[in-house]
């Protein structure tokens, strides 16, 4: 079984290929809403089907959709599998749920020592920081800061 403080770590280390490379131009990045104001405006939904465990979520104030909706990251337990996924939301209306489904953009990560990386893309590094946020390297490149909501 994976520790809860393992699978915080893990989530920190985890993201999709496609967002890593959108990441990667650090001129993109924008300014974006307050993180704290974000957090309180965000709801988390239960909901019982056979998916996995939400584990932490993140948002990457950076980037955006090519249709301007924001991401952010979530990272999923289920067994001893866990996963990241980037979601997209629009203003403050983030809705997480519990219990997410992993979709079929979600990339399996595995611990390391003290960061996680991805099982198929060995060169995608998450880390979390001390103050919670999700650091994400390509190889060792830092190419996105994101902030902790959940």
């Amino acid at each position: 079984m994976v520790s809860k403080e393992s699978i915080f770590k893990l989530f920190a280390s985890v993201v999709v290929v496609t967002v890593i490379a959108a990441c990667s131009n650090e001129e993109k990045k924008k300014p974006a809403a307050d993180s704290t104001a974000m957090a309180k405006s965000n709801t988390v939904v239960t909901m019982h089907a056979d998916t996995g465990h939400l584990v932490g979520a993140w948002h990457d104030e950076a980037i955006k959709t090519e249709d301007g909706k924001d991401i952010a990251y979530e990272v999923i337990s289920k067994g001893n599998k866990v996963y990241i996924q980037a979601i997209t939301f629009t203003g403050k209306s983030l809705t997480l749920n519990d219990a997410p489904p992993i979709t079929s953009s979600a990339s399996e990560i595995k611990k390391d020592g003290d960061k996680y990386v991805g099982v198929n893309s060995p060169t995608e590094v998450y880390k979390v920081d001390k103050t919670g946020n999700l650091l994400i390297y390509d190889g060792e490149t830092l190419v996105a800061v994101c902030k902790k909501i959940l």
